[in-house]
Order: structure tokens, then sequence, then C-alpha cells
């Protein structure tokens, strides 16, 4: 058995308990902080898969017709989120499904795949986390979120499995890290977009890891989503900010695929350009992302969609 690592910490995992009977949608303040509703006037996210890896999913009403099947590739016996209520939660910020119940996720039409990858206390292996990876190239997955990450250095399979699944032309988004330090595995890695988390009022969030290697800002404070036993909850992390950013990607890939005048994504270093998250010498963005922004707002929000 593979070394079990902790990529979601205890402190990670608080959760504020909403009512389990939500008899309208909420519309998270993430979404008009990033002018969501002007990009689903292009694209809500439909043809585009996003692998999911994490605790897995529970079933949820807000989440029917999200996905397909589930997959697991953790040492659990079933791909279910039976306790932790991470893997729904995040499942549930990506793709939630705009029919006026509960809450709707950034991208509510594209496919989610989700694949367990870690255990219900928030722990797993990277021998996991590189089987799920392998999983999502296999189904063909167009995006894979990873709301997970480890100080502890990683096998260099880890970082193989990803270079093969970046050259294939899938974009990775990794939360950075929630210990307020140096930017975590796998988030770190080139081929990676490292997601740090801002604030309602645009500042880095106290916890959020941040260094040279983020790429992008996110909302990731007090985020309401899908959660257990049909549920909704209140969570916050890098974890909540890294899907933000993978819903927001899927909308930008569904939007340059049935738009062929635009120019095409093809690989992490395209979906970086179309976000701005590059300056024009292909170098990163300064690690004072929410000031350089201005009030902590991602430049995605001011994508100009149809000029792609």
């Amino acid at each position: 058995m593979s070394e079990e690592i902790r990529f979601i910490p205890d402190e990670d995992l608080q959760v504020i308990g909403v009512p389990i009977t939500a008899l309208s949608q909420v519309v998270d303040w993430g979404h008009s902080h990033c002018n969501i509703d002007s990009a689903w006037k292009m694209s809500k996210g439909s043809g585009v898969k996003v692998a999911v890896l994490d605790s897995g999913i529970a079933s949820h009403p807000d989440l029917e017709g999200s996905y397909v099947q589930a997959y697991n590739c953790s040492d659990c016996d079933s791909p279910e989120d039976k306790q932790c209520g991470h893997g729904t939660h995040v499942a549930g910020i990506i793709g939630a499904r705009d029919n006026q119940l509960g809450v709707v996720g950034v991208a509510p039409e594209c496919e989610l795949i989700p694949i367990k990858v870690l255990g219900d206390n928030g722990s797993g292996s990277y021998s996991s986390i590189i089987a799920g990876i392998n999983k999502a190239m296999e189904l063909n997955a167009d995006i894979i979120n990873m709301s997970l990450g480890s100080s502890s250095a990683p096998p260099e399979a880890l970082h193989d499995v990803i270079k093969q699944a970046a050259a294939r032309g899938i974009i990775i988004i990794a939360a950075a890290g929630n210990d307020a330090g140096s930017v975590n595995f796998p988030a770190r890695y080139e081929e990676v977009i490292a997601v740090a988390a801002i604030n309602k009022d645009g500042s880095f969030a106290k916890f959020t890891s941040h260094d040279g290697t983020v790429d992008a800002v996110a909302p990731g404070v007090d985020i309401y989503s899908t959660f257990l036993k049909q549920s909704y909850a209140i969570m916050s992390g890098t974890s909540q900010a890294s899907p933000f950013m993978a819903g927001v990607a899927a909308l930008v890939l569904s939007y340059t695929r049935t738009n062929p005048n635009t120019p095409q994504i093809h690989n992490y270093i395209d979906m970086m350009k179309a976000l701005d998250l590059v300056s024009d010498d292909s170098t990163y963005i300064s690690p004072n992302v929410a000031k350089e922004w201005g009030f902590g707002v991602p430049k995605f929000a001011n994508v100009d969609w149809t000029n792609l």
C-alpha cells in the first residue's frame, strides 16, 4: 500500500451547514464578483468534460445529469463521497445544474467526471492521484480539477503523468494550498494552473498559499455549494477557488469550440493566454495578483468573449 498523505487538512474541511431544503436557486457571491452572468450569454460550458479528482461525489438533486458515472481510484470501496463532503462541494462549484434549485455552478452545462482519489478523511496517496489522472486521460477529459495538495515532495511519476496529460491538451487546474506558505504540489508544477483564493473584498484570503508559481486567483471564502445528504454547505479554501477557475475554463473552452473564428485552445498556455493570465512575453504574472489585478478581481472577469 502507498504511503498515506494528508491532502486536505482538517481545518480545510470546516463546514457551515445551511438548510437542507432550498426553495430557490442561490447565485453565489463569486459569480457577480467575476461577471459570470455576462459569460453565460456566450457559454455555459456545454460539451466540455471536467474531471474532478477528489473525495468522490454524493447523490444530489442539484448534480443530477451533471455526470454519467463516478469512478474510484482510491483505496476506498466505492466512488461515493460518504463522509467528507469535499468532493461533492467542489463538483457543485463547477457544474451544479441551472435548475432553479439550491445553487448553480460556474459551468452548469459541462459534463463532470467524478474520480475518487482521496479517502473520507481527506488523505490519500500520490499513486491514487496518478491513477486518477490516467483515468481522466482514458475518459478524454478536457479539464482536470485537483482541489488537493501537499508540501510533501511527490514522486517523479506524478510530474510525468501531468506532463502526459498536458501534452494531450488537457487543462490541469489545482488548489495552491491553504497553509499561507509556498504553493503546494501538484499546483506548483509549470503545467498546472495554480489557483489562490480571494475573499469578498478582493484581497488574498488569509489562509491562501501564494508565491511566484501562482497563476490565478478566484473566490474561495464562504462559498456555498452542494453537500452530503442532498444538502448545501458553506466552505472556504483554495479547494473552492480551484473549481471556480475550472468552471471558467470550461466556459472559455466551450465558447471557442463553438465559434470557429476564435483562436482554438490546444494546451494550457493557450488557456492561460485566453484568460489573460500571462504577460505579453509569456512570463507568469506577479505573485501579488490581487494588487496587480485591481481589487482582486481576476482578469477573466473582463474577458472580451467576442474577441477570444
